[in-house]
């Protein structure tokens, strides 16, 4: 997975539009390109039409590519207990990873929401990764990821996967060091050396508040030394309009040269 130029921006900063309306909005504000929320809280991608998502890759074609997607699927969800609950996360991935790909996009995230313990952790070291058309990358939202026995397990799944790997969310990761028991800078380590995708998130405290600069400086000495990583800008206060997510996607961008050398967006 090659990450494209520049810092991109997540759809879910801005509601309001439809697809091709916000790739030409994107195009015209100089972001290079986008991450898409495409599950059913998003776009839901997997329920569109063929000539819808044809229409939708046009309109990337002409202004700015998705270059992924996300899911409102857990990981653990692919995994479930229940024989049923498993095939329908497993069918809707399927559904999805297509839609995602017939757009040009390079992968799909999946939710962390959910450590998985006990019988549940015990199925998914003892099971296969579904295949999908597209490398999955699991976001992790819960800080118990970090913790030293669920992170080693995590590593665990992630050699065995090689289609699985993360994306990076600066506020997630910052409130998730606690967790790691002291070891709260080797345990980063641990999680970026497994990222593809990062993003720079923004709740409306700022990009630097609650140790989201130390996540980003880490990321940053690792995109300077050659591993690929997209980046891209999540705003997630209020409101969100277009106005509002621009003028925090410009902040990233005056701020984020200071981390990993030019300037990567348009003034």
């Amino acid at each position: 997975m090659t990450a494209p130029g520049g810092v991109g921006l997540y759809s879910i900063g801005v509601r309001g539009m439809e697809v091709p309306q916000l790739l030409e909005w994107a195009a015209e504000q100089g972001v290079p390109f986008v991450h898409l929320r495409g599950g059913p809280r998003g776009f839901d991608l997997a329920r569109q039409t063929p000539d819808v998502l044809a229409h939708w890759r046009r309109a990337a074609q002409q202004w700015v590519p998705v270059t992924g997607v996300t899911a409102d699927l857990d990981l653990t969800d692919l995994f479930a207990l229940a024989a049923p609950e498993r095939a329908r996360a497993r069918a809707e991935l399927e559904r999805l990873a297509a839609a995602a790909d017939a757009l040009g996009a390079g992968w799909v995230r999946l939710l962390g929401r959910t450590v998985p313990k006990g019988p549940l952790l015990k199925a998914m070291l003892g099971s296969r990764l579904p295949q999908a058309r597209l490398p999955l990358l699991v976001e992790l939202h819960h800080p118990g990821w970090l913790a030293p026995e669920t992170l080693g397990a995590l590593e665990e799944m992630l050699g065995r996967w090689p289609q699985l790997r993360l994306l990076a969310d600066t506020t997630q990761l910052a409130a998730a060091r606690p967790a790691a028991n002291g070891d709260a800078d080797a345990a980063l380590e641990r999680v970026l050396h497994f990222t593809r995708v990062l993003h720079l998130s923004d709740d409306g405290t700022g990009l630097d508040a609650a140790g989201r600069n130390l996540v980003a400086a880490r990321a940053r000495r690792r995109i300077a030394d050659g591993q690929h990583m997209e980046v891209a800008v999540e705003w997630t206060g209020q409101p969100r309009t277009p106005q509002a997510c621009l003028s925090r996607y410009r902040d990233a961008c005056r701020e984020w040269p200071q981390r990993v050398g030019p300037p990567p967006c348009r003034p």
